[in-house]
């Protein structure tokens, strides 16, 4: 007995052992679970799920029904945690487990809690994708309600308003805690598909809701105002604005507002406008136009301004017409600056012709009237020939473009317009005229010609067409085209005695002059005289009314010497002197010449002592005359006519030592100092005086001359004649080649005179080449060097005029002299040179005109190369010389301005600038009128700076470069004094119309995108996307 109780209590004690293991397991399992369970209330789910997972593992052994209730938990709050905390398994997990237990209810669990999760976390398309997948049947009202509100509510959030309609739709009638959220979030459907209607019925219903009544107004506003039931609209919406708790207050009395203006009642619309503007700091375009012109129709134009300007970035209709009413705006308040600035950015915009064409037209009148020529002028030529305007725009050009300083902008302008009118074709002919003079006054004659005669082709004012034949004659007069100088002249006299107020340097006085001097170029010395004659008398009768400086002075003083040179050359000796004694007894210019030219007619009078007398005192009171050492030649040759020797050599030699390098006449000097020596018995002074002379670049018939001289004292008195062919070996070689050098010469001399100048050349060069000591040395160099600068080969031209020059005085030094700097500055740009050779020029100029030239040139030149105080030396000698023009005088101002600029020295700048400005009209002073208002700018003067920025755009308009530079300073200008409007159009503008210098182009577009980023901080002017109150909800709770 005992031995079978044994293995049944054996039994029994193992069943209790292996069943008290499962207690403790399940017991241990537990724990771990409602562990985990409190971790993961407290949101600890990482380490929640792994107490889950403990749990889960310990009873995977275990069969009990608990136990199996208790691993399915785990199980589910595995995946649960695993959701929560976003692990790649996440999902996975809730699925396998729906998978694994449905049907059973806790399938349906796993799947609304995941789903409850992703709703609750705003994870609406994952919330989609599990409510959607929760079954419904067999579900209570309430859970269906639940999921089905929920599952809708996610569709709707996503837009997805069909299927969000159906799921609401499916409960809408169940009268529970989601009947009134159903029927709101379905109206809302209704609301954004448009179905109005629809959206109005759901919203009635949920007017009872005392949740969702003060949602209703705003989207039943809305609705009215979608649909233009304005007055349904204000009469609904007013008296709820009145009420406590309706939402989106501002929003309807915005409607509210926009009602009214809608139907023109802007006086009732601006009230409820405005509420909304002063509880939003950033608008719309249409919210601000709205306003703004609500604002402009009641007349309160300060407060249309405000608003208004804001849209001045926008490009788009409503942007148009906002900058058209805010241009009427400034213009209604005397604000026109800024009116053009708008009717500007109207313009710019193509979005309604009509606007667009009369912003255009406002824009060009008000650019003219604020002296901004060129801007009118660009705007006139967009209106097309069928615009109203048309006409009206044909007239305010004809008037800008005579006061425009771009005639070239201009005469394009007008041949591209078709259909032009009789005023504008007048003004086409005087364009066309003050083109050519702008062209001549820069001395570009060719140019100057081809204007004056395009004026001629319409001739309908008669002052014009005079004053074209007038600057046409004084070309054909400076291109030595005499006769046709002659023609055009005397139909300009023919024309002016019928015409008043002509210009003093155009007139009936310097016509006359001009035509005294073509008749004297052809030496008909009596048709000269009565011009020249007519020429001072005029002057003389008319000199209180004559403003020209150079007139009054230069033109009367040599129209006089030149009357009594063509009375001298008719040996009309004694009226002669009249005219010279004007000329010294008034100090005109050139009145050394008068003094040399009477001590000539003393001489040819036979009054010798009064010729003496008079030669002596042009060399002891005027030394440093152009005629000083003609006096001193004169006077050695009349002492020595009259026999006394010893006083001929005095001046011949005091002509030497002043003049020895520096003047022509010294080799005649020498040669007559080497006859009086001969005369005198020296014949060793004679030798030296005559071997001199080929030292001094003779022409020929003075080498020949000494050559004679030599050969006779050599071989006839002193019977050397090996010393004399010793001497002529070193002079120019073998006297047999003579003959070949002067066929040689002359065959060179018969190209250049022929124009064959590329031949003349070839031919030069061999003689150069095959007598490099010829006869013909100086006249060979020269004409290459003339040949060379026709053909515009100016390097070689260069070379060989400095050969020229650096062989001292000849007859072709000072010319060589000339063109050798002329070339140098302007063609090799080698400055340092020009500077050089104009220095030299100056030192040996035989005219105070060629002087002046060279003073001129060696100050452009000084100026380059850095040369200060050389600038300022010569800028003082040129601006106080008497015979300089008003331009010179600017130039010379010019470069004293650059330098004091250059130094920060501003004071002396501005007041160097302000002459040149007074002065010149020509680009020195577009420069000087920007930098005058840079300066202003650096010293923070804007409102200076400002005036003459703005004056510029007419002052400087024939000068592109100059006007873009001001408007670009302009524009920095008015960005610093805030008006950041007008510094973007001053810009807009500019690029716009100059396409020219690229790097100013770049600068002022980096400049407008910081202006334009400026605005944009300081706009009301909300550009983010628009917000169509799509989520202003309860969030779906």
């Amino acid at each position: 007995m005992l031995q079978r109780i044994a293995p049944i209590f054996m039994f029994l004690l193992l069943g209790w052992s292996v069943l008290a293991q499962q207690t403790a397991v399940f017991t241990e399992a537990n724990e771990a679970y409602k562990t985990g369970e409190l971790m993961f209330g407290q949101g600890i789910y990482g380490k929640a799920r792994h107490h889950f997972e403990k749990a889960h593992r310990l009873l995977l052994p275990v069969n009990e029904p608990e136990a199996e209730l208790l691993r399915t938990k785990a199980e589910l709050n595995i995946a649960r945690a695993a959701v929560r905390t976003q692990a790649p398994d996440g999902e996975k997990l809730i699925l396998e487990f729906v998978r694994k237990y449905a049907p059973n209810t806790i399938a349906n669990q796993a799947l609304i809690e995941v789903a409850d999760y992703y709703y609750n976390a705003r994870q609406y398309e994952k919330a989609i994708d599990f409510f959607s997948k929760v079954p419904t049947t067999g579900m209570s009202r309430e859970q269906k309600a639940e999921v089905k509100f929920k599952l809708g509510y996610a569709l709707f959030v996503e837009k997805k308003f069909t299927q969000a309609k159906a799921n609401f739709r499916s409960i809408k009638d169940l009268e529970n805690d989601y009947y009134y959220p159903t029927n709101y979030y379905l109206g809302l459907c209704y609301f954004f598909e448009g179905s109005y209607d629809a959206a109005i019925s759901q919203f009635r219903i949920v007017e009872r809701s005392r949740k969702y009544k003060p949602h209703v107004p705003y989207y039943l506003a809305q609705i009215y105002f979608a649909e233009r039931r304005f007055d349904e609209l204000i009469a609904y919406a007013e008296p709820r604005v009145k009420q406590q708790g309706v939402l989106k207050e501002t929003e309807i009395k915005q409607l509210i507002g926009q009602s009214y203006f809608e139907k023109g009642q802007y006086q009732k619309a601006l009230p409820y406008l405005q509420y909304y503007a002063e509880r939003n700091s950033r608008l719309r375009e249409e919210e601000l136009y709205q306003i703004g012109y609500t604002y402009y129709q009641v007349g309160d134009y300060q407060k249309a301004i405000q608003y208004l300007k804001d849209l001045v970035t926008v490009d788009s209709e409503i942007g148009q017409n906002a900058m058209f009413i805010l241009g009427d705006s400034y213009l209604r308040v005397n604000q026109r600056q800024y009116a053009r600035t708008a009717f500007g950015n109207a313009k710019r915009m193509p979005y309604d012709e009509d606007i667009q064409e009369d912003a255009l037209w406002n824009y060009a009148k008000l650019s003219y009237e604020l002296k901004d020529p060129r801007e009118a002028i660009n705007a006139l030529k967009e209106l097309r020939p069928s615009s109203p305007h048309y006409i009206d725009a044909q007239e305010l050009m004809s008037e800008i473009f005579l006061s425009y300083r771009d005639y070239q902008q201009a005469m394009d302008i007008i041949e591209s317009l078709p259909n032009r009118t009789p005023q504008l074709q007048e003004t086409y002919q005087k364009v066309s005229y003050y083109r050519g003079l702008q062209l001549l006054q820069n001395g570009e004659i060719n140019g100057a010609k081809q204007y004056f005669e395009k004026s001629l082709d319409v001739s309908i004012d008669a002052r014009t067409r005079a004053l074209a034949i007038y600057w046409l004659g004084d070309i054909a007069h400076r291109e030595e085209a005499y006769n046709a100088s002659i023609r055009l002249l005397n139909q300009y006299l023919t024309l002016a005695k019928t015409l008043s107020n002509m210009p003093d340097e155009a007139s009936i006085f310097t016509a006359n002059y001009t035509q005294g001097y073509n008749y004297l170029k052809q030496e008909e010395y009596t048709a000269a005289l009565g011009f020249f004659e007519e020429a001072v008398n005029g002057i003389d009768r008319n000199r209180s009314f004559i403003r020209n400086e150079k007139v009054r002075n230069q033109v009367l003083g040599d129209a006089t010497l030149r009357a009594g040179d063509c009375l001298f050359k008719r040996n009309q000796y004694l009226r002669a002197v009249d005219y010279y004694d004007r000329a010294v007894n008034k100090q005109y210019t050139g009145f050394v010449y008068a003094l040399y030219q009477k001590a000539i007619i003393e001489g040819l009078l036979g009054r010798t002592s009064s010729k003496i007398l008079a030669l002596e005192r042009i060399e002891r009171d005027y030394p440093e005359s152009q005629y000083a050492d003609d006096a001193l030649l004169a006077l050695g040759t009349t002492y020595q006519e009259i026999g006394q020797l010893s006083k001929a050599a005095a001046p011949l030699k005091e002509l030497l030592r002043r003049y020895q390098g520096k003047s022509e006449l010294v080799t005649k000097a020498l040669i007559r100092l080497g006859l009086i020596s001969y005369n005198q018995g020296n014949l060793d002074g004679a030798i030296n005086y005559y071997k001199q002379v080929f030292s001094t670049n003779p022409d020929a018939s003075e080498s020949n001359l000494a050559m004679a001289a030599l050969e006779e004292i050599y071989v006839d008195d002193l019977g050397q004649p090996d010393a004399y062919f010793a001497f002529l070996e070193t002079v120019q070689g073998n006297v047999e080649n003579e003959v070949r050098d002067s066929i040689n010469f002359r065959a060179a001399e018969s190209q250049y005179e022929n124009a064959n100048y590329e031949r003349a050349i070839q031919s030069y060069t061999d003689y150069l080449r095959k007598f490099p000591r010829g006869l013909y040395i100086l006249p060979a160099t020269y004409h290459r060097a003339e040949s060379y600068a026709v053909l515009r080969q100016y390097s070689n031209a260069l070379e060989d005029y400095a050969t020229v020059v650096d062989k001292g005085p000849s007859p072709y030094f000072l010319k060589a002299l000339e063109k050798a700097a002329l070339i140098a500055y302007n063609h090799d740009k080698d400055f340092l040179l020009a500077y050089d050779l104009y220095t030299e020029l100056e030192e040996v100029a035989q005219s105070p005109e060629q002087r002046f030239e060279a003073q001129l040139g060696a100050l452009r030149s000084a100026y380059r190369v850095g040369k200060n105080d050389a600038v300022y030396s010569l800028a003082r000698k040129v601006a106080t010389n008497p015979n300089a023009s008003q331009l010179q005088i600017a130039t010379a101002n010019f470069y004293l301005g650059k330098m004091a600029y250059d130094r920060q020295d501003y004071e002396n700048a501005l007041t160097a600038f302000n002459e040149v400005i007074r002065l010149s009209d020509n680009e020195q002073t577009a420069e000087a009128r920007y930098l005058k208002a840079y300066i202003f700018y650096l010293r923070r003067d804007l409102e200076r700076a400002q005036e003459i920025c703005i004056n510029a755009n007419k002052e400087s308009s024939g000068y592109p470069f100059w006007v873009a530079k001001s408007v670009i300073l302009l524009s920095d200008i008015l960005r610093e004094k805030g008006d950041l409007y007008n510094a973007r159009a001053a810009l807009e503008a500019l690029l716009e119309n100059y396409d020219g210098d690229q790097k100013l182009v770049s600068e002022a577009r980096e400049k407008l995108q910081t202006i334009n980023s400026l605005i944009n901080q300081s706009s009301r002017l909300n550009t983010s996307p628009e917000d169509d109150g799509f989520m202003d909800t309860d969030g779906g709770q």
